[in-house]
C-alpha cells in the first residue's frame, strides 16, 4: 500500500503536475537534501503510471539507481512500465529504449552534462522534471533553456522546526591556508594546492577535533582525494577508533560491505572521496567532518547536511576543517535559487550573514552573539572574528589548539581513576597534551565502553 506523504511534500506533487498541464515541457523541483525527494519522485511515477504512462528515470551512479528502485516499489510502482538506469546507459540505449511518457531526472545539478543533453534532445517533445537539492553549477550557467518552470520545497529552517530535518552544531576548525589555494579549470580547488595548503598537523588535528566534539557519533569523513581519505582513517584506527575508507574504485563488494557495516554501526568512521555527498542516506549519521576546501556550493550543502537526516531527539554535529561556512553560510543559511544564469563572481546564491567562530568553543555563531549558544560562554563583540561569505579573514577562525590556562585547568590535575565518563578522559588527555588513544584505552579499562 502506498505511504501517504507530508503535507510539504504532496503540495509539490501537486504543483508539479500543475505546471505540467499548464504546458511547460521542462519543470525543475527544488527541495533541500533529506526532505524526500524520492519519495515525491516515487508519487509522480505512481501517478504516472497508473494511468497508463510510461516513466524514464535516470541519474549520474548506480548507487541512486538502487535506491529509487526500493522507493518505487515501496511506492507501488509498476516498474514493468518503467525504465530505471543510469544517465550513462540510458544515453547508450536511445534507440532501443520504449519512449517515456514522462522523464524523470535526479541530482539535476548534473543536467548540463552532455549525457544528459543528449537525452532531452532525443526526446524533445517528452515533458521532463528536474529534481535537485542545489541547482547550482560552479560556472554560472543557468538551467532555463532545460526547464521553463521551478517549483520549490521548504526551507531548511523550515524543516528543521517541523521536525523533518534535525537541528545542528556547527564547528569551524580550520586546517587549511586559503592564501595557497588554486583553482583548476573546473573552478574548484586543485588536489595539489590543497594539499600545500594543509597545516603539518592535519590529521592529527582531524581526530583530536572529532574527539573533543563528536566521540562516539557516527561519522562520514569527506577528503579532497583517495590517498587523503585513507590518511586520515588510519589516524582514526591508531586512536581506536573504527574507521574505514572508501571510495568509488573500491571494488563493489568491498564498498557493499563497508556501506552496510557503516549502517549497522560495525564501524564509526566512513572517510570518503567522491562517493556519499549525494544521495546517501544513513539516518544514524549525526556527524560530517568536512575536510577539504571547496568552492562548489553544491558539494558544501550535500556534505554538510548528510547528518541532518531525522531522528528523534537527534543534534547533528558539522565539522568544518575549511572554514566553508565563511563562502556559503550555513546549511539554513536562506538560498536564492533561480533557473537562469548568475555572474560568475557575483557569490554563491546566499545571503550574506555576520557570523563567527566562538573563540571558546569554535562554534560557528550569529557575530551579534554576547554569549555562545553552545558552550555559554562571553564573548567580546567587536569586529574581530566576524565573517560573512563576501569578506573573510580566515586567520580569525578558531583552531583547536592547547592553552597554558587549560593545561593548568582542573583537567590537568585529575588521574585516570577521577575521570567519571569518558569525555572526562579525552579532556584529562587534551590538557595533559597526550594521545587520544590514551584515552580511548582507559576508557575500555575502565569499562566505560560498554
Amino acid at each position: 500500500m502506498p505511504f501517504k506523504l507530508f503535507d510539504y511534500q504532496q503540495r509539490i506533487v501537486d504543483e508539479t503536475r500543475q505546471k505540467i498541464g499548464q504546458g511547460n515541457n521542462g519543470v525543475l523541483i527544488v527541495s533541500p537534501p533529506g526532505s524526500g525527494k524520492s519519495v515525491i519522485i516515487a508519487e509522480i511515477a505512481r501517478l504516472t503510471v497508473s494511468k497508463g504512462g510510461r516513466i524514464l528515470f535516470f541519474v549520474h551512479r548506480q548507487e541512486l539507481v538502487n535506491q529509487i528502485v526500493k522507493s518505487f516499489q515501496k511506492q507501488d510502482v509498476d516498474l514493468m512500465n518503467c525504465t530505471i538506469m543510469t544517465v550513462g546507459k540510458v544515453a547508450n540505449r536511445l534507440d532501443c529504449l520504449p519512449k517515456p511518457s514522462l522523464i524523470i531526472c535526479d541530482e539535476s545539478q548534473h543536467s548540463r552534462a552532455k549525457t544528459y543533453l543528449k537525452i532531452f534532445k532525443y526526446y524533445s517533445d517528452v515533458p521532463r522534471l528536474g529534481f535537485s537539492g542545489s541547482p547550482w553549477r560552479m560556472n554560472g550557467a543557468g538551467f532555463d533553456d532545460i526547464y521553463s518552470a521551478m517549483v520549490k520545497g521548504p526551507t531548511v529552517k523550515w524543516l528543521i522546526e517541523h521536525k523533518k530535518l534535525s537541528p545542528y552544531k556547527y564547528y569551524s576548525v580550520t586546517l587549511f591556508n586559503d592564501e595557497k589555494l588554486k583553482k583548476s579549470s573546473t573552478g574548484d580547488y586543485t588536489n595539489q594546492s590543497i594539499n600545500d595548503s594543509a597545516k603539518p598537523t592535519l590529521y592529527g588535528d582531524i581526530v583530536k577535533t572529532w574527539m573533543d566534539k563528536a566521540f562516539g557519533q557516527r561519522t562520514i569523513v569527506y577528503a579532497h582525494d583517495t590517498q587523503h581519505s585513507k590518511q586520515i582513517a588510519d589516524e582514526f584506527r591508531k586512536a581506536g577508533i573504527s574507521a574505514k575508507h572508501c571510495d568509488s574504485k573500491t571494488p563493489s563488494d568491498e564498498r557493499k560491505r563497508i556501506m552496510r557495516d557503516f549502517r549497522k554501526g560495525k564501524i564509526t568512521v566512513l572517510c570518503n572521496f567522491g562517493l556519499v555527498d549525494e544521495g546517501y542516506d544513513v539516518k544514524e549519521c549525526t556527524c560530517c567532518v568536512i575536510a577539504r576546501p571547496t568552492e562548489s556550493l553544491v558539494f558544501d550543502i550535500q556534505a554538510t547536511m548528510r547528518c541532518m537526516r531525522y531522528l528523534p531527539n537527534k543534534m547533528a554535529t558539522i565539522i568544518d576543517h575549511a572554514a566553508n561556512y565563511s563562502r556559503f553560510g550555513l546549511p539554513d543559511t536562506p538560498r536564492k535559487w533561480s533557473l537562469t544564469g548568475r555572474p560568475k563572481k557575483k557569490g554563491n546564491n546566499t545571503s550574506a550573514l555576520p557570523i563567527r567562530t566562538c573563540p571558546h568553543c569554535w562554534a560557528v555563531i550569529p557575530a551579534q552573539c554576547k554569549v555562545c549558544p553552545q558552550c555559554g560562554e562571553e564573548i567580546p563583540i567587536d569586529n574581530e572574528g566576524m565573517d560573512t561569505q563576501d569578506n573573510v579573514e580566515l586567520e580569525k577562525v578558531g583552531e583547536f589548539k592547547m592553552t597554558t590556562d587549560y593545561q593548568n585547568n582542573q583537567y590537568g590535575k585529575m588521574q585516570p581513576d577521577d575521570a567519571d565518563n569518558v569525555e572526562d578522559l579525552y579532556k584529562i588527555a587534551k590538557a595533559r597534551g597526550y594521545k587520544p588513544g590514551w584515552a580511548y584505552m582507559n576508557a575500555k579499562r575502565m569499562g566505560m565502553l560498554g
